[in-house]
């Protein structure tokens, strides 16, 4: 990671003891750049730190709750005599131990009404005094962690900054044996051993990283014996390795997976050393390809330089060379993106393509981690495949004017709403070139801008004759003084700039605020390495600059007097009326 680290601070209460992992959360944070600073309750002290607004809790005043509970300590009482009730007595007590956690987590929003609180699924023993009777007999224990888990989705749904960190899965997939430690246990009431909580801190700081919109954009992939077996150049399309079973069968599973990081957002792009027919001949035929030619939003097949061609994937998806992670089956060429890139992440690659799915469900969670997925997530690879459109479209214009006029574009700027906020929130998050302030927001801080009289939060979805776009600008305005709005946040997607739609953008935002008595708009400017693309945007739009303040220039247009032209090209559609976000 490069640059100064951001801070971000813990809060740890739990039924068991974290002052072990204490150190190893921080530690994993500091390795993706981040300065974690921690205070833990002590043991089996969360009730009371909740239940009191004046204790150590709420004075923290952290960024981040971590409630961890343990199944053993939840269902104590049914551990310690099995033999009793029966299997509805059991649901019941799960889902009234979902109910408290519920109630607690409310109790910790009520005082930390920005924070993120991350919860956590329990497990029970998997080996117990009924072994053997679980499913022959009255009793059992299974359904208490499987009727909790169940609830514990039900009490996070709809709720953006209550997260649930999948202990049991991660548990499951190292093994209770090697994350429980009887010693720690009895020594200093701490259930998990080194590993478990290496584990455990690599799950939280992904959520967390992903919340706070630290995530990969894309995964760039070699062809021969990465996404197939065999050399197509060699073996041609018919004799590569691929297919419904045998040793094909991992190259299918490993295509499968990426499908489903694409579903999720991730882009997908190409990078192979091949000829190109050869290689578009496999993915437009090959039976057995669960990825075709529209799975990928760019491509690079030749025989140039890799490096070279990250670079250029990256200049054509307008996104930076530190959104790539580049899999490549060759070690040489690993090492060469690796010496050449140091942005790019390039992960060590199994030889058994048997271990191509684990290890890009291990990548997947580490890089490509999300906590939600929004419209345009699921459409990305759709909306570079018409972005191709507009390019041919553009080399065939007779002019610029007339370019932008046969898109077609129709803007529907719009106060922010329970639909539009996650992906508000989102844009400010990953937005870099476009970004006038590039102030960083959850959703919970647009929750509270959205939900204040002196401040505006719109966004701006475009549509042309290709696509849809989905929601690809915010502005977020507050009333410094009673006839002055400063524009706290200004942003557009790249996808989106150079077509006036800036200009349309602010020149909505004048008349609206015309509308509301305003007098003057300011602006700011704050440099950073990537928003350079922005730094003339004021003055190009007749706005006055007025000085500095905290190293941002300040920008002054008086919107009585002077008119931020929307292009003719532009159709805008009506802002919604304000609706109620609380």
């Amino acid at each position: 990671m490069t640059g100064s680290p951001r801070p971000v601070s813990f809060a740890l209460l739990s039924s068991s003891t974290l002052q072990l992992f204490d150190s190893v959360l921080r530690k994993e944070m500091q390795r993706w750049g981040w300065a974690a600073k921690t205070w833990e309750a002590g043991f089996n002290q969360f009730r009371q730190e909740i239940a009191n607004p004046a204790s150590g809790l709420y004075a923290f005043r952290p960024d981040v709750v971590i409630l961890h509970l343990d199944g053993e300590d939840l269902f104590a009482e049914w551990l310690r005599n099995p033999f009793q009730g029966n299997r509805e007595r059991r649901r019941e007590s799960a889902q009234q131990a979902a109910r408290d956690v519920e109630s607690w987590a409310a109790a910790i929003r009520a005082e930390l009404p920005r924070a993120l609180i991350i919860l956590n699924t329990v497990y029970l023993p998997p080996v117990h005094a009924l072994t053997g009777l679980e499913y022959h007999s009255p009793w059992g224990l299974g359904d208490l962690a499987a009727e909790f888990n169940c609830e514990l989705g039900r009490v996070v749904a709809g709720k953006p900054d209550l997260l649930v960190n999948d202990v049991a899965a991660a548990m499951s997939d190292l093994g209770y044996r090697q994350w429980f430690d009887a010693r720690l246990w009895r020594l200093a009431r701490c259930r998990m051993s080194n590993a478990a909580m290496k584990r455990l801190a690599r799950n939280l700081s992904a959520l967390v990283r992903a919340w706070k919109g630290q995530t990969r954009k894309c995964l760039a992939l070699d062809l021969d014996n990465t996404l197939w077996g065999g050399i197509i150049g060699e073996d041609g399309p018919q004799g590569i390795v691929l297919a419904e079973e045998g040793p094909g069968l991992a190259f299918t599973e490993f295509q499968e997976e990426l499908a489903h990081l694409s579903r999720k957002g991730v882009i997908l792009a190409i990078c192979s050393k091949n000829n190109e027919e050869d290689a578009l001949e496999a993915i437009r035929s090959h039976p057995s390809m669960r990825l075709r030619e529209d799975s990928f939003a760019a491509r690079r097949i030749n025989w140039r330089d890799k490096a070279q061609n990250l670079k250029e994937l990256a200049a054509e998806l307008n996104i930076g060379l530190d959104s790539f992670v580049f899999v490549d089956d060759n070690p040489a060429e690993r090492s060469l993106v690796r010496m050449s890139l140091p942005e790019v992440h390039v992960p060590e690659w199994p030889e058994d393509p048997g271990e191509y799915k684990a290890a890009l469900l291990d990548l997947a969670g580490e890089y490509f981690c999300r906590v939600a997925v929004t419209a345009e997530d699921r459409e990305r690879n759709a909306m570079y495949h018409a972005e191709r459109g507009r390019v041919s479209l553009a080399a065939a214009a007779g002019s610029l004017t007339d370019y932008y006029q046969s898109l077609q574009m129709r803007a529907q700027i719009a106060l922010a709403d329970s639909f539009s906020i996650p992906r508000i929130a989102q844009l400010t998050q990953k937005t870099n070139q476009f970004n006038l302030t590039t102030r960083r927001y959850t959703e919970a801080d647009i929750r509270a801008f959205a939900g204040q009289p002196d401040a505006i939060v719109l966004s701006l979805h475009l549509r042309d004759r290709f696509s849809d776009q989905g929601i690809v600008g915010v502005m977020i305005l507050s009333e410094r003084q009673e006839d002055a709005w400063s524009v706290d946040t200004l942003l557009l997607s790249c996808r989106v700039i150079g077509r006036g739609v800036e200009n349309a953008f602010v020149g909505f935002a004048q008349q609206l605020l015309l509308g509301r008595g305003a007098r003057e708009m300011i602006g700011e400017y704050a440099p950073t390495k990537k928003n350079g693309l922005a730094a003339n945007l004021y003055k190009d739009l007749g706005f006055e600059q007025i000085g500095e303040e905290l190293g941002a220039a300040r920008w002054r247009l008086p919107i009585r007097t002077m008119a931020v032209q929307i292009p003719e090209w532009i159709t805008i559609e009506p802002v919604k009326e304000p609706v109620h976000v609380g």
